[in-house]
């Protein structure tokens, strides 16, 4: 049996972090995948399934992304350490939970090479000790009897095999291991996105215009926009809601989510991010103030409240408001604030749902039944704050934070498919009917959401709603 540690020293990579200041540093994409998620498939690919993470300033934000890592088939711990804690220290500080299982140790920015085709198991004699060091960044492997007799100094070691893999010191490599990964077999790789054919990855909502020409290998995330007349590629990586403006060639370059690229550019070996431009050889960084050549861009689409969901809103706030008044003076009408999340980083107060005394009375039923427990929340959609129909409605927590992290675009309404499926008590399949939604999200497909839900709250035999979790 064995189990891993991944050591995640920031102050070790500060020069990544001073190119991508708002990128946690285990957390930076390579060809759109978080940085220790190349580790952590491995672990798993390697039958490895007890991680512990540690690291000093990120900590926290690493256990809010994976949680106990239970989507990724793994049993995750995260810890933080101090900053003069040394990797001898901390397996002897948490010997606990290594004890009577052999070890493997990832340190540092290291990216192990792997093919999901072909998982292989690690293994090391309960007595022996092996690894490679790289500057900051290593792999070691420690038998379960060496745990207690460690070395003072681990850079001695230059054992090859069997783990494989890439240090990434600096910005010069962090570039060449995105295009290394962009160019090689990348199929044997857990990347984002769906296989359009070799050495190609496509995500959601990406759009090209016929008189665009992309040429393989290239990595894009969800949310793309092509302008016409576009030449990408080849060996182009473009993360989640990026626009690449008409008449621009871009190859051999690495774009960063968020990103806007304007008409007419010749962009090659370049790292693009906001208004950001980095020369990877040099480590010159530019800042762009002309927006129409590169800028950083708003939420895509997605993102957005569309008008025909505020005209709808609209419409449904007069036909509910005199029905409101009327049943109002009836009953006694509660809700409770809630700190919600709103995507990009964005909280908002509101009540997320209401509910009246005395419930079982027939004005009780008749306000349940006409759905005026949200009547409350349609000023907002019909304002464009949150959407008539769209994501659950999140309240602000670790968790939550980590699963909106997951989706490919989260934008939160009213109504939603977990709602209309009745799944909002059943935490893991309202996850899975999010993930659903966000790839079958259309016009219609919300139309059928709203009206399926007003329909059947109308209907007798509609569950009360303080049993379907839309009470506080």
């Amino acid at each position: 049996m064995m189990k891993a540690l991944l050591f995640c020293p920031v102050r070790d990579n500060m020069e990544l972090k001073r190119y991508f200041p708002e990128y946690p540093v285990y957390l930076l994409p390579f060809a759109n995948k978080p940085a220790i998620e190349f580790e952590l498939d491995y672990c798993f690919l390697s039958g490895i399934r007890d991680v512990m993470i540690v690291s000093d300033e990120e900590s926290g934000i690493l256990r809010a992304q994976y949680r106990n890592g239970e989507s990724l088939g793994l049993n995750i711990r995260c810890e933080g350490m101090g900053p003069s804690r040394t990797l001898k220290r901390i397996i002897q500080q948490k010997k606990s939970f290594f004890r009577g299982s052999d070890l493997l140790v990832l340190s540092g920015l290291f990216l192990p090479e792997y093919d999901k085709r072909s998982p292989h198991t690690l293994n090391i004699a309960p007595d022996g000790m092996s690894g490679r060091a790289y500057g900051s960044a290593a792999w070691y492997l420690i038998g379960r009897d060496m745990l207690d007799d460690l070395p003072d100094d681990w850079s001695g070691f230059r054992d090859d095999g069997p783990v494989n893999g890439f240090a990434v010191p600096d910005i010069r490599d962090y570039y060449r291991h995105n295009m290394r990964l962009a160019g090689s077999d990348i199929e044997k790789y857990n990347l984002p996105g769906f296989s359009e054919g070799k050495n190609s990855f496509v995500g959601r909502d990406v759009r090209i215009p016929g008189s665009a020409r992309v040429k393989p290998p290239v990595i894009l995330g969800n949310g793309i926009e092509f302008g016409r007349g576009v030449h990408a590629g080849p060996n182009i990586i473009v993360g989640d809601n990026c626009m690449i403006d008409s008449g621009t060639a871009l190859r051999d370059s690495i774009v960063l989510g968020n990103t806007y690229i304007g008409r007419g550019l010749e962009i090659s070996g370049k790292i693009c991010c906001g208004n950001h431009m980095i020369d990877p050889e040099s480590g010159i960084r530019i800042d762009v103030v002309n927006e129409s050549v590169l800028s950083e861009i708003e939420p895509g689409e997605y993102d957005r409240c569309p008008l025909y969901q505020r005209v709808l809103a609209c419409l449904l706030l007069l036909l509910q408001t005199p029905l409101y008044l009327l049943l109002r003076p009836f009953l006694e009408f509660h809700s409770a604030l809630v700190e919600c999340l709103m995507g990009k980083g964005v909280r908002r107060t509101m009540s997320l749902n209401g509910y009246v005394l005395p419930r079982d009375g027939f004005a009780g039923r008749l306000f349940r039944r006409l759905t005026l427990n949200k009547y409350h929340l349609l000023p907002h959609a019909a304002a464009g704050r949150i959407r008539l129909v769209g994501n659950r409605l999140l309240e602000a927590n670790e968790r939550n934070e980590a699963f909106m992290r997951a989706l490919p675009g989260y934008a939160p309404g009213i109504f939603s498919y977990s709602e209309y499926l009745g799944h909002e008590n059943e935490p893991y399949q309202f996850e899975l009917d999010e993930q659903y939604y966000a790839y079958a999200m259309n016009c219609w497909f919300n139309i059928r959401i709203l009206t399926g839900i007003l329909r059947r709250n109308l209907r007798p035999e509609v569950r009360p709603l303080h049993q379907r979790g839309v009470l506080e």
